[in-house]
């Protein structure tokens, strides 16, 4: 008489944990790589809301033969930015996106500084017309911050807040 001995099809233990840690190290490496991208995303509508920025103050500029200042004026042009590209601030987590001119300097000179989601600070400046970059931007004072940009100021009077104390000011609509 013949015992016959069926096995079943399967996989073992040993062959489904190596297949999970497979699974596990694939989606640690994909959850890396999203980070980085959604990053670089942020930085770029950042980029791209500071230069369509700096367009509409030119403009603004050539109609008018200054830059905007005050939120009548700066609501005037419309101004929008993407408000989910930005993090929660610099300087101390104050302001977010600082609008700094002053007429002594004339009226061809301004500066924007905007924080992203990442973490990184973007500084636009008219006069060069490029992006100077940060890890952080830590002041207790947003004068300090315009003055270190190379806008000299000595008021409250010659910037604009798009965000201030966690919250997003009328003129960023």
């Amino acid at each position: 008489m013949h015992v016959r001995h069926t096995t079943r099809p399967g996989f073992t233990i040993v062959e489904l944990l190596v297949v999970i840690v497979v699974i596990a190290i694939l989606a640690a490496i994909t959850i890396v790589a999203y980070t980085g991208i959604q990053a670089k995303a942020y930085d770029s509508t950042v980029k791209s809301d500071l230069k369509n920025l700096a367009k509409q103050f030119e403009l603004y500029r050539i109609d008018h033969g200054v830059y905007p200042a005050g939120s009548t004026q700066l609501n005037a042009i419309g101004t929008k930015v993407t408000k989910s590209a930005y993090g929660n601030g610099f300087n101390n987590g104050v302001n977010n996106i600082l609008y700094c001119r002053v007429a002594a300097d004339g009226p061809n000179k301004f500066a924007l500084i905007a924080s992203s989601k990442s973490g990184t600070v973007f500084t636009y400046t008219s006069d060069s017309g490029a992006f100077t970059t940060s890890a952080a931007w830590i002041d207790s004072n947003s004068i300090n911050i315009c003055n270190n940009v190379g806008i000299n100021q000595t008021d409250s009077s010659d910037r604009d807040i798009f965000y201030l104390n966690g919250a997003w000011q009328s003129i960023a609509e």
